[in-house]
């Protein structure tokens, strides 16, 4: 629900009209049996306020407290919004904005990385500290992604959560909400994780099955394809 509001002068006295405009919101959230919707500072903020404790539920329930607080919303709607955000629900948080309008400098950086992937990098270094990053290298990377890779233009980076386990699932939704809840600030075009797929341009149809073939794959390289053993983003050309 988005409002307006629109001035009026009648009699020498300046009026404000508010008028409620019905429109998607920016950002929705859809964990236990609830539909949660956020504007796209309150999505950051609830993204940045679990990135401390993902995965430690004392710390999750007195985050619980805060984003009830500070989003002026239910304790039940705080605790779906827990649920995404430490990782609990899987492909539960999607946004409609990301990528960018406007093109950036090709150049690479030390580490191989364009501007805005050298920010998601520097980023990721401060909220998730540990964090394994990989995808890129200095003077860029040449193989080992698939063809078209935004690997190859210095754009994407892959974030490690091996081995395959439910605790490391947990990391990696948690991760993955936060960035498509980040997307417009970081002007990312594409999250994948776990076999789903979120990207900037199709941002309204949310979450979507990433189809990969497997077949005559081991297990292991399996899972390397269908992105269940990391996390990837990639940014705006």
């Amino acid at each position: 629900m988005l409002a307006a509001a629109a001035a009026l002068v009648v009699a020498g006295s300046l009026v404000v009209i508010r008028v409620v405009v019905d429109g998607p919101a920016d950002c929705t959230v859809r964990a236990h049996g609830r539909v949660v919707d956020l504007d796209q500072p309150q999505a950051e903020q609830a993204a940045t306020l679990f990135t401390a404790s993902a995965g430690g539920r004392s710390g999750a329930r007195a985050t619980t407290n805060t984003v009830a607080r500070e989003l002026s919303t239910s304790a039940e709607d705080a605790k779906a919004v827990a649920a995404a955000f430490t990782g609990r629900a899987r492909a539960a948080v999607t946004c409609r904005h990301g990528g960018a309008a406007s093109t950036e400098n090709d150049r690479l950086d030390a580490h191989g990385l364009t501007p805005r992937a050298e920010m998601v990098r520097q980023d990721l270094r401060t909220r998730f500290a540990g964090l394994p990053l990989g995808g890129f290298a200095p003077g860029g990377v040449r193989s080992g992604h698939m063809v078209g890779s935004a690997h190859y233009e210095g754009r994407a980076i892959d974030a490690f959560v091996r081995p395959v386990n439910a605790r490391n699932k947990q990391q990696g939704w948690a991760l993955a909400h936060y960035l498509v809840a980040h997307a417009e600030r970081l002007r990312i075009d594409t999250v994948i994780f776990d076999a789903r797929i979120w990207t900037a341009r199709r941002a309204d149809e949310g979450w979507r099955a990433y189809h990969v073939d497997v077949s005559g794959k081991s297990v292991a390289t399996a899972r390397v394809l269908e992105h269940r053993d990391h996390v990837h983003v990639d940014v705006a050309d």
